[in-house]
């Protein structure tokens, strides 16, 4: 490449500039090019064995100091071999994250890396390189093969593998999907029930996939297509299997999408130990929380089989997606208007609330589009407590002494309920690493709690006193909150730096909505609308706030549903909780509305304006929007017009009555298919690629004045 003059003088510059820095001793590109890497960023293994994983970018001579973590004991442990390496070894089957820490000479920061790591059950299928069971098997060449309707006993013309479906009329090329061969291994195809799987040889082709330990008819061999699947399309499939039942029985391949199972291929009377053809074609649902397609032999629920050439084509358009890094920010359009604007999520999840906060893809979506996030479940008593099953009470001691419990004075009892607060840490890890606030929901609810912790000795038989719940209340809000101040300074080197809000009493006001049984009213009686206890666990929560000096700085909510059909008992009780000293400095307004009457946009006015009354911080903290015509474009205008009677109220509030006004809107879910609610609620339909209607209606209403 030819050099000019100019570009010359640039380079010499550059040159010149470098050298005089680097003989200040300061060398900026060198210290930003120290950066400690993992040599991967996942591994994957089975219960009792271990990896080691290398550190790289960095030589060991620059480690001052390293620390590894893991967020879960019970999954994997870890070992620090030396300064350059972690040793992981797998306890039992799930998923947990390895966290190393890198103190460098010369570099303030602490640099941090992360490893996912999952661990798979322990197989005891024979070893795959054999031949299980009694049944010869037939090498490939001369393998007898059947066609989708009965079993055949010719080889097709073609191979699976380079079958490609005919053009569509409407012009669509078919797309190849999946071709598992499982030449190097599963293939992504994984165990289903308590079946294992697991790489065999003499395939129809080459080598294959083993399925074995099968109890039931359904068990087998699936692939999740969830986060790849094209909603709307149609897929072509074609595998190969050989079931080893010693007898005729039918086979199948079908698709798993939320409680529905529909079939894709079945052959009903498949012989015994040779290859037999699966055919079919499916149709893909519009939207979708969950996608799997599995095979299994349902005329048999113990026998092994073998699956090879799964060949997964797309062969219609389907709906359109969108690239979810190409969409507008709702909190950046909304930063001029609100301080928080935020999604409800979960850190482990089922389902299509799964890892939400752990994948990549919802990561990125999240950091871009809010700058809050609410745990959905996995900060509710019942969680952390430990549920009905999974109660452990410990000594007061231990409690006090390794854990750092708040034990009051009062507290009488010998034991202490321990708590699980593993969920609620690895989430403010999350908010630390990626710039993102969090609502702490909930401390005191009379859903959602064990009910054993209402009963003497946590017995779960008779109803405990109000002495005794008085203490058990103090114990768990002042642990609590403690609990996340260290973890914040831990993280970030201040407290209240990451939760900026708590919902400290959750639906009072319905407090005879199917609570739990026993639960605070079986302890209290109804105290109506002064409900001492209540009272008590906002003046807990507070003073803990008062000792760290962030009275001011994090807000204490009572939060409701329904709630523009109680404005007046919520503002009353509001009133009762502050009427010796202000302690709770907000009020949630969940809003599951279902438009356009419940409520009317008259009436949610109306509502806000009676919060904004009482000079307390108002937030919406749980927003989704049905309609009842279930439209979309209906719930688009429905959410618009909420959004704008939002917006209104905000930057048109009688500033001297209430500063600060509404602090922040959070929608409750990425999208439909993850939502409690079953029609259409949110902004999203089957996945964070699928803008609704309403996620345009939505940052249009930012322009309301």
């Amino acid at each position: 490449m030819k050099m000019t003059h100019k570009s010359m003088r640039k380079v010499m510059a550059a040159i010149l500039s470098a050298a005089m820095l680097f003989q200040m001793g300061t060398a900026p590109a060198t210290q930003a090019a120290v950066k400690v890497k993992l040599a991967k960023k996942s591994i994957v293994l089975t219960e009792k064995k271990s990896k080691t994983v290398k550190v790289t970018g960095v030589k060991k001579a620059k480690i001052k100091k390293v620390k590894w973590s893991t967020s879960s004991k019970k999954i994997a442990t870890v070992k620090a071999k030396g300064k350059t390496a972690v040793k992981v070894t797998a306890k039992k089957a799930g998923n947990a994250k390895v966290t190393g820490k890198f103190t460098l000479k010369g570099v303030k920061k602490v640099q941090k890396v992360t490893l996912k790591v999952r661990v798979k059950k322990a197989s005891k299928a024979n070893d795959a390189t054999e031949t299980p069971g009694t049944a010869s098997r037939q090498p490939a060449a001369t393998a007898a093969v059947s066609p989708s309707a009965s079993p055949a006993t010719t080889t097709p013309s073609t191979n699976p593998a380079t079958t490609t479906p005919t053009k569509n009329p409407d012009g669509f090329e078919p797309v190849l999907f999946k071709n598992a061969t499982f030449e190097n291994g599963t293939d992504d195809f994984v165990s289903r029930g308590s079946s294992k799987v697991s790489q065999a040889d003499n395939g129809y082709e080459g080598k294959c996939l083993y399925v074995s330990g099968r109890t039931d008819t359904w068990n087998g061999a699936a692939i999740d297509v969830t986060s790849a699947i094209v909603p709307g399309a149609k897929y072509h499939v074609t595998a190969y299997m050989k079931q080893m039942s010693g007898a005729a029985a039918e086979i199948k391949c079908s698709a798993q999408t939320g409680s529905d199972y529909p079939a894709i291929a079945t052959v009903t009377d498949a012989p015994s130990g040779e290859w037999v053809k699966l055919e079919g074609e499916i149709e893909v649902a519009s939207s979708f929380s969950d996608y799997l397609i599995y095979f299994e032999i349902p005329g048999s629920a113990k026998a092994d089989f073998y699956l090879d050439s799964v060949v997964i084509t797309q062969v219609s358009k389907g709906k359109d997606v969108v690239d979810p890094n190409t969409l507008a920010s709702i909190k950046d359009t909304y930063k001029d208007i609100f301080q928080y604007m935020g999604t409800c999520a979960n850190y482990y999840g089922y389902g299509a609330k799964k890892d939400q906060l752990r994948k990549d893809d919802t990561i990125n979506f999240i950091k871009k589009q809010f700058n809050s996030i609410t745990l959905e479940n996995e900060m509710k008593p019942d969680t952390v407590l430990g549920g009905f099953y999974n109660k452990k009470l410990i000594s007061v001691d231990e409690a006090e002494k390794k854990l750092g419990y708040i034990i009051p004075d009062n507290y009488k009892e010998d034991k202490v309920p321990q708590l699980d607060l593993g969920a609620v840490d690895a989430t403010l890890e999350f908010c630390a690493e990626n710039n993102v606030k969090m609502r702490a929901h909930t401390l005191m609810w009379h859903q959602q709690t064990p009910s054993w912790f209402f009963t003497e000795d946590y017995n779960g038989k008779n109803v405990a006193t109000t002495e005794v719940m008085d203490a058990r209340l103090e114990f768990f809000v002042r642990t609590m909150l403690n609990h996340v101040m260290d973890k914040e300074k831990e993280l970030t080197g201040k407290e209240g730096s990451l939760v900026y809000a708590w919902d400290v009493t959750n639906e009072y006001v319905h407090r005879a909505n199917e609570p739990t049984s026993p639960s605070w009213m079986d302890v209290y009686g109804d105290m109506d609308l002064e409900p001492v206890y209540v009272k008590k666990a906002f003046t807990f929560a507070y003073e803990e706030l008062e000792n760290r000096g962030l009275q001011d700085q994090v807000t204490l909510f009572y939060n409701d549903y329904d709630e523009y059909n109680c404005a007046d008992k919520i503002v009353e009780l509001v009133n009762y909780i502050n009427s010796d000293k202000k302690v709770c400095g907000g009020i949630g307004m969940q809003s599951h509305l279902t438009g356009p009457e419940n409520p009317t946009i008259d009436l949610y006015a109306e509502t806000l304006d009676k919060f904004l009354a009482t000079g307390l911080e108002v937030q919406v903290t749980e927003l989704d929007a049905e309609v009842e015509s279930n439209d979309l474009e209906d719930q688009a205008a429905y959410m618009k017009s909420i959004m704008e009677t939002i917006v209104t109220k905000q930057l048109n509030r009688d500033k001297t009555v209430n500063p600060k006004g509404i602090t922040g809107v959070t929608i409750w879910g990425l999208y439909d298919t993850c939502s409690w609610r079953k029609n259409i609620p949110l902004l999203f339909a089957s996945g964070i690629n699928d803008p609704k209607p309403s996620f345009y209606a939505f940052l249009e209403a930012a322009k309301a004045k």
